[in-house]
């Protein structure tokens, strides 16, 4: 995320400040109050670097809808994350379908299950490229699953996750 960019809150994020309908942490609604749509996020970072990664804080909350860069850019959008690489001309279209599928599946269910706290977890599959990648990440993915869900339903997805891995 640029320092120049100027976050500031949706009605989504005004809402949430009135209502606390999401049960944000106490870091991520602290600097969800101070994004005023007039501060850059270079200050802002600088206010809340001792409280931890706030470029995590600001995407968590982009990623929910409470903010947005001046301009109506999402600051998801606007994070220097790696670009997905594109696909070489040799392989069919076909053959790549299976990726996304299995990283679609992985990051549907750790969401589907919790909500915004899968936020890095979901950061962490949308980076992965290979097979090999996303099949290092299913020990983690069981993890997270078991924070909320009972084992039988851990073992269906991880059981399915690792079926769509196979598929690539």
């Amino acid at each position: 995320m640029l320092d120049r960019s100027i976050p500031a809150k949706t009605d989504a994020g005004r809402l949430e400040i009135e209502q606390r309908t999401l049960r944000l942490g106490a870091r991520q609604r602290t600097v969800l109050i101070s994004i005023n749509g007039e501060r850059t996020l270079g200050e802002i970072r600088r206010q809340f670097e001792s409280i931890g990664n706030v470029d995590a804080m600001i995407g968590e909350l982009a990623d929910a809808g409470l903010i947005e860069i001046a301009g109506g850019m999402p600051a998801a959008n606007a994070t220097e994350l790696v670009p997905e690489p594109a696909p070489a001309a040799a392989v069919p279209a076909d053959e790549l379908a299976p990726l996304p599928a299995a990283r679609k599946y992985m990051n549907d269910t750790v969401v589907t299950h919790l909500g915004l706290r899968a936020f890095l977890f979901s950061l962490r599959i949308e980076k992965c490229y290979t097979k090999r990648e996303l099949f290092e990440l299913l020990p983690e993915f069981r993890r997270q699953l078991r924070k909320v869900v009972d084992n039988d339903r851990v073992n269906v997805c991880h059981e399915e996750a690792e079926a769509l891995i196979a598929r690539i």
